[in-house]
This record gives C-alpha cells, structure tokens and sequence, in this order.
C-alpha cells in the first residue's frame, strides 16, 4: 500500500465511520410502522389481527443467518409481539409474534376532531402520543365544528338546543359510554339527527369504533393457591354506590344475604364501618387481595355488552368475580374465570355454590388457577384506545354510514327491563 502510516489511518478511519453512517442509516429505514395487512382502521373482533398495540422484542436477525447477523432483503422483515384480540373471547388480548416488513409512517394529513359537547371525564383524553397512527388533533371548542373532519356528540347528555349541521364531508359520531336506559336526553333521537351519524362510539363491540370498559390480557400466570385460601377470611363483598338501579341489583343482593354474608360497602351499606367512598373505591379494592373470597360484580343495567370496571378491576385481585349483567359472558370472556348468577335459578342456589366452594379447596382453586392466567390491562393508555381507533380510522378509506334510526340501534331490544331472576 502506497501511503505513509499517519495517511493509512485517516483513510481507514474515514472508511469506518462512513460504513457506520451508512449502517444506521439503513437500520432507521427498518423502523416498523405497520404493513396494512396487520392492521386494521375498522377494528372487528373476528380479524386475527384487529389492533396493534404497541412495537416490542424486535428481532432484526434473519432465522436462515447462524451466526446472528442482519440479513438485509429488499422486503425488510422485522419479527414483533403485538396485542391482539382473541377470537374466540372478545374482550381478551394476548401476545403474538408476527413477521412484519417496514412501510412508510401511515400518518399523513393532520385530521381535526372537534367534541360537540364534552364529557366530564374528557380532560385527561387528549394526546394521540400513544397511537401508532397520530396525525390529529381534538379540540373542545364549537367554533372549530365547521372546519372538523369529524364531530363526536355525547349522546347521554346532548342538550336540547344542539342541532348537527349539514357538511356531509365531515363524519359525525354518536359517543356513548352509558347504558341505553341511562340515556335521558332523547335529542340524538330526533327527527333532524336522523340520518346525521355515520359512526357509533360505544362499549358495544358492534360499534363501529368498539371502546368497552376495558379487556383483559392472558398471560399463563400462576398463583399459590394456598396462600390466597388461607389469608381470607370473609365471603363476598359488593362495593356500591347507585341504591335504586334499573338492573334491580340491590332486590338481587337482599335475597343473597338472607343465605350467605355479603358485606356492603358504599353509599349502600349497611354497616356504617364499611365506608368506601366512591373516589377511594379503588384503596377498597385492596381488601379483595387480603379478606375476601368473592366480589359482587353486578351492573346497574342488564344491557348487550355492558360490562364495567367492576368486573375488570377484579383481575387487579386474588378475589373470584360473581357477575350479574345483560352481556353474553360465555362468549366474551374466559369460562371458568368468573361466576356468573344465570347459571342458578335463584339467589339461595347461587349461595348454596359459594358454601360448597367455601369447603372445597381444589374446586375453588381451579377458578382461581383459571382466573390468574389474565390480568387487568387498562386498555385506555393502548392502541385499543378510542382515539387511536378513531384517527386511525379517518386516516384509512372512510366509509360513512348514515344511522336513520338510532333509537332502534341503540336501545330497542338491546336491554332486559324487567329481570326474571327475582323472587
């Protein structure tokens, strides 16, 4: 080599470094967005892949390489665990290790989603920081409906004075995150709202943006069965704070107590020392991991789908749920995780298994073995997001529905009124 030892050196260095460039330069354009065949803009609990979640253990080492080393192919290839919904349960998430090639960031053109009247709870939903797809904005303000590219009305509360407009190039949502029989405003249900939704945005999962209360994520955990058995030392405990409901819940509970303990904590109880003030409801909580056996998880109406966080905060605990509600809980969910009242044909029946439980250590461990293999997953900071979806949603190929009656898709049939479990 014709060049002095100092000339070698620069020439060498110069050559490294510019490989290194070269290297990393190549590695970001690895960067995974999401190939569209593995997600979905209109989420639909049947497709394998309905939602990505988030970008974890990403493999950039080729399975055909021994040695471990990047194999670069003109389809960039990454191998990635992304949540998914189970098919067989709904409500369920579990991990999947898919193959996914590099694509181009699928956001584009900044969307504008404007609230017409805003939920309470809203001030903390704002960022799109967590969504794969983040190109938009949301806005409080009413000023800025007639440049949104789409408009969210919350339809439990709409205000008799509100009327939608006319720009059939915007998409107006029906948000709704109560129970039909909670609706008390009957304005969405007018003749000029006819015809002016073009999607649903509610716990429903035939919504066309689902967002129930929550899921719950299958993880194959275990739990010392024992241990939990021998630290409780109380039946059942029910956390309430709504004492007349539609779902008549309250009746349900006074005929269980007249056969088992059941104690109430809340605005309903009736033991002044189990105080559990609605806000702290979750430092209650901590008593169904060191006291209790059983929760009552029974929702304020019977109603398709309508299962709330009473149920998921359960899968924070060592506690089995006893659920009471209007939701197909065979299909959505686990069997086994949960006790469900509709298999009894009274409130004694359903105390009389509890007792059996109580004196039977393997039976009540296999719920409790089944039960631990999920865990409580606050879906509300994932992909799974009503915002994710949404933006998602209007950066894909919109299609408008046009809801002409809303009454009948959202309560007509949908609620059991009067239940047939009560003495």
């Amino acid at each position: 080599m014709n060049c002095s030892y100092r000339g070698c050196f620069f020439i060498c260095l110069g050559t490294t470094l510019a490989c290194v460039a070269l290297y990393l330069k190549m590695d970001q354009s690895l960067d995974v967005s999401v190939v569209e065949g593995f997600m979905s803009t209109t989420p639909d609990v049947s497709q394998k892949h309905s939602l990505v979640l988030h970008r974890q253990s990403v493999n950039n080492t080729s399975a055909g390489s021994p040695n471990g080393t990047l194999k670069r192919t003109e389809a960039n290839v990454k191998q990635v665990s992304l949540l998914e919904v189970s098919q067989k349960h709904p409500l369920v998430l579990h991990w999947q290790s898919v193959k996914i090639t590099s694509a181009g960031s699928p956001n584009g053109t900044l969307k504008r989603i404007v609230w017409m009247n805003v939920p309470p709870w809203f001030t903390t939903a704002k960022s799109f920081d967590h969504c794969n797809v983040r190109s938009c904005e949301i806005s409080t303000s009413e000023a800025l409906i007639s440049s949104a590219d789409a408009v969210i009305v919350h339809g439990v509360h709409l205000p008799a004075s509100k009327h939608p407009n006319n720009n059939m190039d915007q998409v107006w949502i029906m948000y709704g995150w109560e129970s039909p029989l909670h609706y008390y405003s009957n304005t969405i249900f007018r003749s000029d709202w006819n015809g002016r939704f073009n999607w649903t945005l509610t716990y429903r999962l035939d919504s066309d943006i689902p967002f129930p209360y929550n899921r719950i994520l299958y993880t194959g955990g275990t739990v010392n069965i024992s241990d939990v058995l021998r630290r409780k030392s109380r039946s059942i405990a029910w956390f309430v704070s709504n004492c007349g409901t539609p779902s008549k819940r309250e009746v349900y509970v006074q005929e269980l107590r007249k056969h088992i303990d059941v104690d109430i904590y809340g605005a309903c109880r009736s033991n002044k020392s189990y105080d559990c003030p609605k806000e702290l409801s979750l430092g209650c909580i901590s008593l169904l991991n060191t006291t209790y056996r059983f929760y009552l998880s029974f929702e304020n109406s019977l109603c398709k789908d309508y299962i709330t966080e009473k149920f998921y905060n359960t899968f924070m605990t060592s506690a089995i749920p006893i659920v009471r509600g209007g939701a197909d809980y065979a299909r959505l969910l686990p069997e086994g995780t949960f006790i469900n009242t509709a298999s009894f044909d009274s409130p004694k029946s359903l105390a009389n298994y509890i007792k059996y439980l109580e004196r039977n250590e393997t039976a009540m461990g296999d719920i409790l073995a089944k039960k631990h293999k999920y865990e409580y997953i606050h879906s509300e900071s994932t992909e799974f997001d009503w915002r994710c979806q949404l933006c998602a949603k209007l950066h894909g190929n919109i299609t408008r529905k046009h809801y002409t009656d809303m009454k009948q898709w959202l309560k007509t049939g949908k609620c059991i009124e009067r239940p047939k479990d009560l003495p």
